[in-house]
């Protein structure tokens, strides 16, 4: 099957479902916790991959299967485990689900992630504006 925005379809029992498509060329490298990059900079990137997981998975399994494969990666990159269930944890709470993923609650919870409003981007008019960066 062919992927679709970054999702991996395919059918299994009957019904169709998705993951997270990973390129072939895909190696679980991300922004090394080592780094000298900001701490809430690296502290997004185990909140966004895991909602983007929730997302892009349709079943229960399946975000299971990735949610410990985005742990794993995030272990290669040196994220201390603190941190991952704290962020995991923060996802959740964002959209305010305050339990645990379940087998009976995933699809609920996916939904209203899924549903939840995105915020727009205010336009800026540069015509207007000025911009004033230090260094």
């Amino acid at each position: 099957m062919v992927a679709i925005q970054n999702t991996h379809p395919h059918p299994q029992d009957g019904q169709l479902c998705t993951t997270v498509y990973q390129k072939p060329s895909y190696e679980p490298y991300y922004l090394s916790f080592n780094s000298i990059h900001p701490l809430d900079m690296k502290k997004n990137i185990p909140f966004a991959k895991l909602l983007r997981t929730i997302r892009y998975c349709s079943t229960f399994q399946t975000y299971l299967n990735e949610r410990e494969k985005l742990r794993m990666a995030l272990l290669v990159n040196k994220y201390p485990n603190k941190i991952i269930d704290e962020q995991f944890n923060n996802a959740l709470l964002k959209f305010g689900i305050n339990e645990s993923l379940t087998l009976i609650n995933y699809n609920r919870s996916r939904q209203k992630i899924i549903d939840f409003p995105i915020k727009e981007k205010l336009l800026v008019n540069y015509d207007k504006t000025i911009f004033v960066h230090f260094v």
